[in-house]
């Protein structure tokens, strides 16, 4: 199982235990989650950094962010000082787009694992020898380029959630795409001329939660 995929299993879990204890009068589902919905930043926080340890500074952001807007739900800190972090966080995030570094290079790693949050992403792989992996989009967009990539004997499988933003696969003509999983108030599209393929056909299976979101695969541009 993917760290996306449990990240949001587990989300999904401890709200319906909130809700749950909510009607038979145990707490108020409401205060609780107005007071620690933001332990969500950091951990999204946590599991970006996991997957891309050298790059620091928009997990440190969420991280930042979440432990501080923690504190003035939690009356730690005064609500005057929480109304100048959203503020600071563009500033920041402004910064960082300007002089950070590009994503847009090119890997030849049999697997893409990418963590989005607040920004955009594009993921490319050459591999020959490529299996899958795992893509977490939330409040962002990611562009996945395969095009010059070919899936191992059997197929290559990608888990992907997303949230409240968009997922956008590039795949060779002649790519069998195969697109499970489960659509919550979101969907996704097969634009692929996958018509008249052999059975032999490389394979891309896409097992996807959606929420508020969509996920296209299409041939790219050209």
């Amino acid at each position: 199982m993917s760290r996306g995929r449990a990240f949001v299993g587990i989300l999904l879990i401890v709200l319906g235990a909130l809700f749950l204890l909510d009607r038979g009068g145990i707490l108020d589902a409401g205060d609780t989650i107005a007071q620690w919905w933001p332990v969500i930043l950091v951990v999204a926080g946590l599991m970006y950094f996991s997957f891309s340890p050298p790059h620091v500074i928009i997990p440190g952001i969420l991280i930042v962010v979440g432990l501080a807007l923690l504190a003035g739900t939690l009356d730690f800190i005064d609500q005057d000082v929480t109304q100048f972090i959203w503020p600071v966080v563009l500033v920041l995030i402004g910064l960082w787009v300007i002089v950070g570094p590009s994503r847009r290079g090119v890997s030849v790693s049999d697997r893409v694992n990418s963590v989005v949050a607040f920004f955009g992403r594009d993921v490319r792989t050459s591999s020959q020898q490529f299996r899958g992996g795992s893509i977490l989009n939330v409040f962002g967009g990611t562009e996945v380029d395969l095009r010059n990539a070919h899936p191992i004997e059997g197929g290559a499988a990608i888990d992907v959630v997303c949230a409240f933003g968009g997922v956008q696969f590039a795949v060779p003509e002649g790519w069998r795409v195969q697109i499970t999983g489960i659509p919550l108030f979101g969907g996704w599209s097969n634009k692929t001329k996958g018509e008249m393929l052999a059975a032999d056909a490389p394979l891309l299976s896409i097992e996807a939660i959606v929420a508020f979101g969509g996920i296209e695969v299409n041939h790219g541009k050209g």
